[in-house]
């Protein structure tokens, strides 16, 4: 074997070598802290879920914000419209100037380019109405009909009043608030309620 095939070959071996020790210590440290998988190793592979630290999105029409979507975390796969997040808060800024606030724990949102179409969250719901704050376990809000539903249990806290029932829908153009059924009413004769005037409904009021 000549002296210049034999340094060739030297050479190769030398090669493989450093691969496999680098590919060792590259395992060893996933296998020692799995972390570093999930945090580098998940975000760069093309199709997997991406990961997003404080997830904003903002919509401008006419030099007037439509919308604003933050999260503490948003996690979406390329391609999806779907964005699960985290810490979420959604606001809907109207043309008069009133905000229609809606954040939760958890949930998805969807968005279709530049609107949101669909959202929906879990734990420890907060709708900012006006004056009026309406707690819930989960809530969705549809962009067709620009209304935000509650299936479960709610509370409605405001100045002058506070209103319990099951089930909600809040049309957001209009900041109109329905209590579906089981309403209870505690009034606070004190003050006078203003802004968003919310509608119990049902026939079971009090």
């Amino acid at each position: 074997m000549g002296l210049r095939k034999r340094l060739r070959w030297a050479v190769l071996a030398l090669v493989l070598l450093l691969l496999g020790g680098v590919t060792a210590l590259v395992a060893r440290t996933i296998l020692l802290r799995p972390e570093v998988l999930l945090k580098h190793g998940i975000e760069a592979l093309p199709g997997v879920t991406q990961h997003i630290r404080d997830f904003r999105r903002v919509k401008v029409q006419n030099g007037r914000t439509v919308w604003e979507v933050a999260a503490r975390e948003g996690s979406f796969f390329e391609g999806d419209s779907t964005v699960v997040v985290k810490d979420a808060v959604v606001e809907w800024h109207l043309e008069d100037g009133r905000t229609v606030g809606l954040r939760g724990q958890e949930g998805r949102i969807v968005l279709d380019g530049r609107d949101v179409i669909a959202v929906e969250l879990r734990g420890d719901i907060r709708v900012q109405l006006a004056d009026y704050e309406v707690r819930a376990d989960e809530a969705r809000y549809d962009h067709a009909r620009e209304r935000i539903d509650a299936p479960g249990r709610i509370t409605v806290r405001g100045s002058a009043l506070e209103l319990e029932g099951e089930g909600m829908e809040v049309d957001v153009a209009a900041q109109r608030l329905t209590i579906l059924r089981q309403v209870s009413m505690r009034l606070n004769p004190a003050t006078e309620p203003r802004g968003a005037s919310p509608d119990p409904g049902g026939d079971d009021a009090a």
